[in-house]
């Protein structure tokens, strides 16, 4: 099996998104016959076949910390880097200004989520219904806390729960049952009546199972994630003082729920992580893919 190395960012104020999405592309690559391993960007020098970088402290076209035939940047801040494929996740994501990389794949037909579990469907009405806070693995602010306390309060009768994660505020307010982030939220995304998350890939997550979704900005990288799923209509925006009522409304009006649920696979289908494998294998097969990058050349998609 050819090895391939996945550097990621993250921690404290980074959280598991960057994690999350080399796990998914990890997981892809899998049928194409690679071996993965993901190591943190704080690592030195990296060498392997294939490298995939995603990160925001690093660049991905570094040849001081990064030496591979083939290497590919995740990206989200618009940098314009020198590398054989550039993956632009963000649903609405344009590579028109990546010109020194040799490809482009940008879009919500690129989103990366890991859906190691299905979907599963609930009866509107049926049981008590749920409500999943996820805010992020370095939610320090307590915005998550916050949101889950207020629709705990005022709607008892829901069950709400509380994603905490490694490197955030960890209290759990009364009324609220508390999931463990860092032994994975899929059980719960999946059963989740309503979700209310961040801008980040629990959105996509949320919204390729199927999970009536609301979404609150709580950084800006965020903005385009949802600006794109707002104007599909995937999701709902609130921000952090409307959500709780927010997602308190949603719970109550099953035609909106059934709307979201339907159009949020629509815009994600999950598939976003194979078709970046695939890419991944086709560069690794070709001669053109496996000669050096000259900084400052290439072309763009």
């Amino acid at each position: 099996m050819m090895p391939v190395i996945l550097v990621c960012d993250e921690g404290p104020a980074v959280g598991l998104g960057h994690r999350r999405r080399c796990e998914a592309i990890a997981s892809a690559l899998r049928e194409y016959g690679f071996e993965s391993a993901i190591v943190a960007s704080t690592r030195g020098v990296v060498a392997a076949p294939v490298i995939i970088v995603d990160s925001y402290r690093v660049r991905a076209d570094d040849r001081s910390r990064f030496v591979p035939d083939v290497v590919v940047a995740i990206d989200d801040l618009g940098r314009d880097l020198a590398v054989d494929l550039v993956v632009l996740p963000a649903p609405g994501a344009s590579g028109s200004s990546y010109r020194n990389a040799r490809d482009v794949l940008a879009g919500a037909a690129y989103s990366l989520v890991n859906l190691a579990a299905p979907a599963r469907e609930r009866t509107i009405g049926d049981g008590r219904l749920r409500v999943l806070v996820t805010m992020g693995a370095s939610d320090s602010a307590g915005i998550g806390q916050r949101i889950a306390s207020e629709i705990a309060a005022a709607a008892p009768r829901l069950l709400t729960q509380l994603v905490l994660g490694p490197w955030g505020d960890t209290a759990t307010p009364s009324g609220v049952v508390r999931i463990d982030g860092s032994r994975g939220i899929e059980d719960a995304l999946s059963t989740a009546d309503v979700v209310v998350t961040a801008g980040g890939v629990t959105l996509l997550e949320s919204l390729a199972l199927g999970r009536p979704t609301i979404v609150v900005e709580t950084a800006a990288n965020q903005r385009s994630n949802i600006s794109s799923v707002i104007a599909a209509g995937a999701a709902m925006h609130c921000d952090v003082g409307s959500a709780a009522l927010g997602a308190i409304a949603l719970v109550g009006d099953s035609s909106a729920r059934n709307s979201l649920a339907l159009r949020g696979p629509q815009l994600i289908d999950g598939r976003g992580a194979s078709r970046v494998a695939q890419a991944i294998a086709a560069l690794v097969h070709s001669p053109v893919g496996r000669a050096p990058i000259a900084i400052g050349s290439g072309a763009h998609a």
